[in-house]
């Protein structure tokens, strides 16, 4: 299957939804044919998957103009677009709602969750993207955990359980 990742955050970004999304691709492209759309100015590479950067620096103008056209060309050859939520991958997502496209809408991002309130109209680019979705994802697994010098090596059972759960119950759409 062809998977596009939208994402507003992407490393060397150090938020918890960029290191999310890149331990996805990591994880998918095993099976998959991976691309991901992400606004970074220099994104960290992920062998066997494709990244299509949207510079950050440029003016928000001509980066959402940018990023709608990159997410347009990575979507005509993709069986399922999983979005990360924030208005920088909504908007362009909005308005590219003409297009048939299988999407899974992660809602991880909690606080552009909680900014999207305030404001009428990304309330309502929100709702509206929300509602072309075909499933809403509204976890992630755990943070991988930490290897400290001179510790006992820390027991990544459950976190390797939760990562198979997570693949099993967001990506079993459309296959």
């Amino acid at each position: 299957m062809r998977i596009v990742l939208a994402t507003p955050l992407y490393p060397p970004d150090t938020a918890p939804q960029a290191r999310y999304v890149k331990e996805l691709a990591e994880r998918l492209r095993k099976e998959h044919e991976v691309t991901i759309v992400a606004y970074a100015h220099i994104p960290e590479a992920v062998s066997g998957v494709r990244i299509v950067a949207v510079d950050k620096i440029k003016p928000i103008p001509i980066r959402l103009t940018l990023y709608t056209l990159a997410l347009y060309r990575a979507l005509r050859s993709a069986d399922l677009v999983y979005a990360v939520n924030g208005p920088s991958v909504e908007l362009p997502l909005f308005l590219l709602s003409f297009m048939r496209m299988s999407l899974v809408f992660g809602v991880v991002d909690s606080s552009a969750h909680e900014r999207m309130k305030e404001n009428f109209f990304t309330r309502l680019v929100h709702r509206t993207v929300r509602r072309h979705a075909h499933a809403v994802v509204t976890a992630m697994p755990p943070e991988r955990p930490e290897i400290l010098p001179f510790a006992a090596p820390p027991d990544t059972t459950a976190y390797e359980q939760a990562w198979k759960t997570h693949l099993a119950d967001t990506f079993t759409y459309g296959t």
